[in-house]
Protein backbone atom coordinates (compact mmCIF):
# COMPACT_ATOMS: atom_id res chain seq x y z
CA UNK A 1 0.00 0.00 0.00
CA UNK A 2 1.08 3.53 -1.23
CA UNK A 3 1.30 6.18 1.54
CA UNK A 4 -0.30 9.31 1.41
CA UNK A 5 2.74 11.33 0.64
CA UNK A 6 4.38 8.77 -1.86
CA UNK A 7 0.79 9.26 -3.59
CA UNK A 8 0.23 12.64 -3.49
CA UNK A 9 3.88 12.89 -5.73
CA UNK A 10 3.28 10.19 -7.73
CA UNK A 11 -0.40 11.34 -9.07
CA UNK A 12 1.25 15.24 -9.55
CA UNK A 13 4.26 13.71 -11.02
CA UNK A 14 1.72 11.75 -13.39
CA UNK A 15 -0.45 15.32 -14.14
CA UNK A 16 2.43 17.17 -14.73
CA UNK A 17 4.32 14.49 -17.15
CA UNK A 18 0.70 13.91 -19.04
CA UNK A 19 0.37 17.68 -19.03
CA UNK A 20 3.55 18.01 -20.83
CA UNK A 21 2.82 14.96 -22.98
CA UNK A 22 -0.52 16.73 -24.22
CA UNK A 23 0.73 19.77 -24.77
CA UNK A 24 3.73 18.81 -26.91
CA UNK A 25 2.87 16.14 -28.93
CA UNK A 26 -1.09 15.88 -28.68
CA UNK A 27 -1.36 19.65 -29.89
CA UNK A 28 -2.95 20.90 -26.42
CA UNK A 29 -6.06 18.60 -27.12
CA UNK A 30 -6.73 17.57 -22.96
CA UNK A 31 -6.24 13.26 -22.24
CA UNK A 32 -7.82 11.22 -20.43
CA UNK A 33 -5.33 11.64 -17.38
CA UNK A 34 -7.16 15.52 -17.61
CA UNK A 35 -10.73 13.98 -17.98
CA UNK A 36 -11.34 12.26 -15.01
CA UNK A 37 -14.93 10.31 -14.38
CA UNK A 38 -16.82 12.38 -11.56
CA UNK A 39 -18.86 10.07 -9.18
CA UNK A 40 -21.14 10.95 -6.47
CA UNK A 41 -20.57 10.14 -2.87
CA UNK A 42 -22.44 6.36 -3.75
CA UNK A 43 -20.09 5.52 -6.51
CA UNK A 44 -22.57 6.71 -9.33
CA UNK A 45 -20.96 8.56 -12.55
CA UNK A 46 -22.12 11.50 -12.89
CA UNK A 47 -20.33 13.30 -15.82
CA UNK A 48 -16.51 13.04 -17.14
CA UNK A 49 -15.35 16.32 -17.13
CA UNK A 50 -11.73 18.46 -17.52
CA UNK A 51 -9.80 19.43 -14.58
CA UNK A 52 -6.77 21.81 -14.48
CA UNK A 53 -3.96 22.05 -11.92
CA UNK A 54 -2.45 25.48 -10.68
CA UNK A 55 0.57 26.98 -9.47
CA UNK A 56 0.32 27.25 -5.45
CA UNK A 57 0.97 30.93 -6.30
CA UNK A 58 -0.68 31.78 -9.65
CA UNK A 59 -0.66 35.27 -9.63
CA UNK A 60 1.88 35.62 -12.29
CA UNK A 61 0.60 33.10 -14.81
CA UNK A 62 -2.92 34.65 -14.44
CA UNK A 63 -1.85 38.27 -15.94
CA UNK A 64 -0.30 36.05 -18.31
CA UNK A 65 -2.89 34.19 -19.05
CA UNK A 66 -5.00 37.56 -19.07
CA UNK A 67 -2.99 39.81 -21.30
CA UNK A 68 -2.56 36.62 -23.93
CA UNK A 69 -6.40 36.77 -23.90
CA UNK A 70 -6.63 40.24 -24.16
CA UNK A 71 -3.54 40.75 -27.07
CA UNK A 72 -6.01 39.62 -29.74
CA UNK A 73 -9.01 38.27 -30.88
CA UNK A 74 -7.86 35.35 -32.95
CA UNK A 75 -8.82 32.58 -30.75
CA UNK A 76 -5.95 30.44 -32.94
CA UNK A 77 -3.21 32.54 -31.78
CA UNK A 78 -4.47 32.66 -28.10
CA UNK A 79 -4.39 28.71 -28.21
CA UNK A 80 -0.93 28.81 -29.95
CA UNK A 81 0.39 31.24 -27.30
CA UNK A 82 -0.92 28.48 -24.39
CA UNK A 83 0.09 25.98 -26.21
CA UNK A 84 3.74 27.08 -26.17
CA UNK A 85 3.84 28.51 -22.97
CA UNK A 86 2.38 25.49 -21.33
CA UNK A 87 4.54 22.94 -23.28
CA UNK A 88 7.72 24.97 -22.26
CA UNK A 89 8.97 24.77 -18.71
CA UNK A 90 5.80 25.10 -16.66
CA UNK A 91 4.85 21.65 -15.95
CA UNK A 92 8.31 20.70 -15.22
CA UNK A 93 8.66 21.31 -11.38
CA UNK A 94 6.02 19.24 -9.41
CA UNK A 95 6.26 21.05 -6.24
CA UNK A 96 5.60 23.92 -7.54
CA UNK A 97 1.52 23.16 -8.02
CA UNK A 98 -1.10 22.62 -5.38
CA UNK A 99 -2.56 19.58 -5.00
CA UNK A 100 -5.84 20.78 -5.56
CA UNK A 101 -7.63 20.52 -8.92
CA UNK A 102 -10.12 22.28 -10.77
CA UNK A 103 -12.98 22.33 -12.60
CA UNK A 104 -15.17 24.66 -14.93
CA UNK A 105 -18.92 24.18 -14.51
CA UNK A 106 -22.27 26.31 -15.95
CA UNK A 107 -23.95 28.66 -13.52
CA UNK A 108 -26.57 26.54 -11.09
CA UNK A 109 -25.38 23.31 -12.52
CA UNK A 110 -27.25 20.29 -10.55
CA UNK A 111 -23.71 18.29 -10.82
CA UNK A 112 -22.42 21.18 -8.57
CA UNK A 113 -24.95 21.72 -6.65
CA UNK A 114 -25.35 17.82 -5.72
CA UNK A 115 -21.30 17.22 -4.81
CA UNK A 116 -21.19 20.29 -2.70
CA UNK A 117 -24.34 18.63 -0.44
CA UNK A 118 -22.76 15.39 -0.88
CA UNK A 119 -19.52 17.32 0.67
CA UNK A 120 -17.41 14.03 -0.73
CA UNK A 121 -16.90 13.02 -4.90
CA UNK A 122 -14.47 10.52 -6.25
CA UNK A 123 -12.27 11.97 -9.58
CA UNK A 124 -11.59 8.75 -10.99
CA UNK A 125 -8.54 8.72 -13.80
CA UNK A 126 -7.89 6.33 -16.12
CA UNK A 127 -5.21 6.90 -18.34
CA UNK A 128 -3.09 4.43 -20.31
CA UNK A 129 -2.15 1.60 -17.56
CA UNK A 130 -2.99 3.47 -14.57
CA UNK A 131 -6.18 4.46 -12.61
CA UNK A 132 -6.17 7.14 -9.91
CA UNK A 133 -9.15 7.19 -7.76
CA UNK A 134 -9.08 10.36 -5.41
CA UNK A 135 -11.86 11.20 -2.71
CA UNK A 136 -12.20 14.51 -2.94
CA UNK A 137 -14.16 17.13 -0.72
CA UNK A 138 -15.44 19.97 -3.26
CA UNK A 139 -15.42 23.71 -2.75
CA UNK A 140 -17.13 26.38 -4.78
CA UNK A 141 -14.74 28.77 -5.25
CA UNK A 142 -15.12 32.92 -4.98
CA UNK A 143 -14.79 34.75 -7.31
CA UNK A 144 -12.14 37.30 -5.86
CA UNK A 145 -10.01 34.09 -4.84
CA UNK A 146 -6.56 34.21 -7.44
CA UNK A 147 -7.10 30.48 -8.47
CA UNK A 148 -10.65 31.64 -9.92
CA UNK A 149 -9.19 33.93 -11.60
CA UNK A 150 -5.87 32.66 -12.94
CA UNK A 151 -8.74 28.66 -14.32
CA UNK A 152 -11.04 31.28 -15.81
CA UNK A 153 -8.03 33.10 -17.90
CA UNK A 154 -6.99 29.33 -18.42
CA UNK A 155 -10.46 28.47 -19.78
CA UNK A 156 -10.90 31.23 -21.59
CA UNK A 157 -7.89 31.28 -23.94
CA UNK A 158 -8.92 27.39 -25.21
CA UNK A 159 -12.66 28.23 -24.84
CA UNK A 160 -13.18 31.93 -26.21
CA UNK A 161 -16.63 31.33 -25.76
CA UNK A 162 -16.94 30.66 -22.13
CA UNK A 163 -19.12 33.72 -20.13
CA UNK A 164 -19.12 34.86 -16.60
CA UNK A 165 -21.38 32.90 -15.68
CA UNK A 166 -19.82 30.33 -14.57
CA UNK A 167 -18.91 27.72 -11.33
CA UNK A 168 -15.89 26.96 -10.65
CA UNK A 169 -14.92 23.60 -8.28
CA UNK A 170 -12.17 23.08 -6.27
CA UNK A 171 -11.68 19.42 -5.54
CA UNK A 172 -9.18 18.37 -2.57
CA UNK A 173 -8.51 15.22 -2.64
CA UNK A 174 -7.99 13.47 0.59
CA UNK A 175 -4.67 11.26 0.12
CA UNK A 176 -5.48 8.45 2.88
CA UNK A 177 -8.88 7.97 1.38
CA UNK A 178 -7.47 7.58 -2.53
CA UNK A 179 -5.66 5.16 -3.97
CA UNK A 180 -3.77 4.22 -6.92
CA UNK A 181 -4.67 1.07 -9.52
CA UNK A 182 -2.67 -0.38 -11.51
CA UNK A 183 -4.00 -2.04 -15.21
CA UNK A 184 -2.98 -4.66 -16.52
CA UNK A 185 -3.27 -6.18 -19.87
Amino acid sequence: MTSPEILREKFLDWQCQSRIQAFRVEGGRPNSAMSPILLDRKGNELSKIIVVITENDPVNTTKMFEHTFKQTYDPATRFDKMNKFLSSEYFIDRNSFSDSLFATFPFGSKITKKILKDSECTLDFIHLSTNYRLVCTPFMLERDEVHWENIFWHNKNFNPGLGNDIEIIKFIPDWVKSKLIRITD
